[in-house]
């Protein structure tokens, strides 16, 4: 387990009970789940580790709220509020995300260019690409790099003024005097 701050380790410290709604074929059903909960090593923090069928903040599981965003919604049977909700939640997400992903790689992209970019990468996906967009949300911004690489960072302007590497020191940021973050 890792802490979602600073990722160090996360030490168990007790579980508690998490209600988890979904449709089954014969209709609505919760089952009731236990979730770990993690003291961080260095920050001593909780934090709760959630599996990968489960959505922070919500009742549905993943496959409900995912089936009701890709417009397949006769497949779940929460309520027309609820399905409203979800798709206004994913909204902020979505624009959430694409504006981290804005400030990590310095603004040399408009919004709508990393949003289609975003969208063509989830698409590959599969089912799996609502998880991965939580991932990214959830994720605190100086921890991005897990999910993009980028080069720009290296490079100066009409890459004109390249960074010359240190040894054991990383590369020096342009017309900064410092080293990146």
């Amino acid at each position: 387990m890792l802490c979602r701050t600073c990722l160090g380790s996360l030490e168990y410290a007790f579980s508690r009970k998490r209600s988890m709604r979904y449709t089954a074929e014969d209709g609505p059903a919760i089952e009731t789940i236990m979730v770990s909960v993690g003291r961080c090593l260095e920050d001593g923090h909780y934090s709760t580790v959630f599996p990968d069928d489960i959505v922070k903040f919500k009742q549905y599981c993943i496959s409900d709220i995912r089936s009701v965003l890709e417009n397949k919604a006769a497949f779940s049977l929460a309520c027309p509020r609820t399905i409203a909700s979800w798709k206004s939640w994913h909204r902020g997400i979505w624009d959430a995300v694409a504006k981290n992903i804005q400030l990590y790689i310095g603004g040399i992209l408009s919004g709508n260019d990393i949003s289609v970019a975003l969208y063509a990468f989830l698409k590959e996906c599969g089912d799996d690409w609502l998880r991965y967009l939580l991932d990214i949300y959830y994720t605190e911004f100086n921890n991005l790099c897990m999910f993009f690489t980028t080069n720009s960072a290296t490079i100066g302007f009409r890459s004109e003024n390249l960074c010359e590497p240190h040894v054991g020191e990383g590369a020096e940021a342009p017309d900064k005097g410092r080293k990146p973050p």
